[in-house]
């Protein structure tokens, strides 16, 4: 029972990513998600629209699943962090461990990044996940620095954390050659850490 359980959550998994990878292709090739729909999205995949909506309740949820899957493992890695390391740090290292830069194309990390810019649902529906992991990991925060998720110190740090790993990516996508993602984020923690008043050095290619 356990192992037909467990097949049948690959399979769900190895599904809903298949729609997002054909989401996120059809936007590119119709120059947009306004132009892709569900009916598209699932004969892509070769499933039914019913199947999609199985799955997601709009193709804005399929575009930004891959977003929904990376902040669940952040989470879990920060959990686990906290118990051994400060919160900074902790923040920082699950980050990293995210490898975002060796888990998904470049070419295909910068067209979603702009199709998500132009688009105001996807910016959004992003922003809403975004607020999700932070209410998430806001508590772990503070439980970790024994203050409440009312005070301002947890929000001040997972504020600081959440905008260097976002500036971070951001950075290294417009400028990827002869730099590694990992050391992005270190530079801008590091530069947090020592205080925003002056620069320190910064890692370009």
């Amino acid at each position: 029972m356990a192992d037909q359980t467990g097949l049948r959550e690959r399979k769900k998994a190895a599904t809903k990513a298949a729609l997002c990878e054909a989401t996120l292709r059809l936007a590119v090739a119709k120059g947009g998600l306004d132009a892709v729909t569900a009916d598209e999205i699932a004969a892509e995949v070769g499933v039914s629209t019913r199947t999609f909506h199985n799955y997601f309740p709009n193709k804005e949820a399929a575009f930004l699943h891959d977003f929904h899957e990376t902040t669940a493992e952040l989470l879990d890695q920060l959990r686990d962090r906290v118990r051994r390391q400060s919160a900074w740090h902790a923040l920082r290292d699950a980050c990293i461990s995210m490898h975002i830069d060796e888990r998904y194309d470049l070419t295909q990390m910068q067209c979603r990044e702009e199709l998500i810019r132009n688009s105001p649902e996807l910016i959004k529906n992003q922003a809403g996940q975004f607020m999700e992991l932070f209410a998430e990991a806001l508590g772990i925060v503070a439980e970790a620095t024994g203050t409440t998720p009312e005070d301002l110190y947890p929000r001040l740090v997972l504020g600081s954390a959440l905008v260097a790993m976002k500036t971070s990516n951001e950075d290294w996508l417009a400028n990827p050659r002869g730099r590694q993602l990992a050391d992005v984020i270190t530079a801008a923690f590091d530069q947090l850490e020592a205080g925003i008043t002056r620069p320190t050095t910064t890692i370009h290619s």
